[in-house]
């Protein structure tokens, strides 16, 4: 008996309950804190239900048919207990009740209606910046302290791992050697950090031979 007062009570809420009910199915979900409410897909999606003009909520849809199921069993027990008048009344109800089961049938699934976000845009390269002039008289300094050219050129390697150069900057560091073997051997080490190769002609004045020169070019467009 209680059941059946339960189920009478439903029945004729229903009317008002099925408005609610939708009212409610079109109240947007709440975002998690910090976050910006979502925005529905453009209504010209394929996916989207033309008939939903307003807001929605996520609901799990196995979990509403399951009650939904639940309460059109608990109407046909009720039902089996009424007379005629009251059976016309209740058949109402059910046709409120089938077309909630069907606007959930046809509910789009949430990935069809929010696709998920793209993925987030890659970090910014570095900026790549030619060595100070501070720090590039400590390493003049250091080479020149150096006697033989092999240890200068040590020096000079060990350096270029940790900084980039402009040509000015390495026609600078050319001084500190006599030979053309030697520069040409710095340039070599150096042209992986070299940020204007196009400026390769401003070394010409370190070498005296055009065939050397020719070499030089090669060394900066990596031939």
């Amino acid at each position: 008996m209680k059941a059946l007062i339960t189920s009478l009570a439903l029945l004729f809420a229903l009317p008002s309950l099925d408005a609610h009910a939708q009212a409610e199915m079109r109240r947007p979900p709440s975002p998690p804190p910090g976050q910006p409410m979502p925005q529905p897909h453009h209504p010209h999606h394929p996916n989207y239900p033309p008939q939903h003009t307003g807001s929605q909520v996520v609901v799990d849809r196995q979990e509403l048919n399951e009650r939904l199921d639940r309460l059109e069993q608990l109407l046909k027990d009720a039902e089996q207990r009424m007379n005629r008048q009251e059976r016309n009344k209740f058949r109402k109800a059910k046709e409120t009740l089938n077309a909630v089961q069907d606007l959930v049938d046809r509910a789009p699934l949430l990935a069809t209606v929010f696709p998920p976000p793209p993925p987030p845009m890659p970090p910014p390269q570095p900026m790549v910046r030619p060595i100070s002039d501070s720090e590039l008289r400590r390493i003049h300094s250091s080479i020149s302290l150096q006697t033989f050219a092999e240890d200068k050129m040590r020096v000079l390697v060990s350096a270029a791992q940790h900084h980039y150069f402009l040509v000015s900057q390495v026609s600078q560091l050319l001084g500190n050697f006599q030979f053309t073997q030697d520069k040409l051997a710095v340039v070599r080490e150096l042209e992986p950090y070299i940020l204007d190769p196009q400026n390769g002609h401003m070394l010409y004045s370190h070498f005296s031979f055009s065939s050397d020169k020719k070499r030089l070019d090669g060394i900066l467009s990596k031939d």
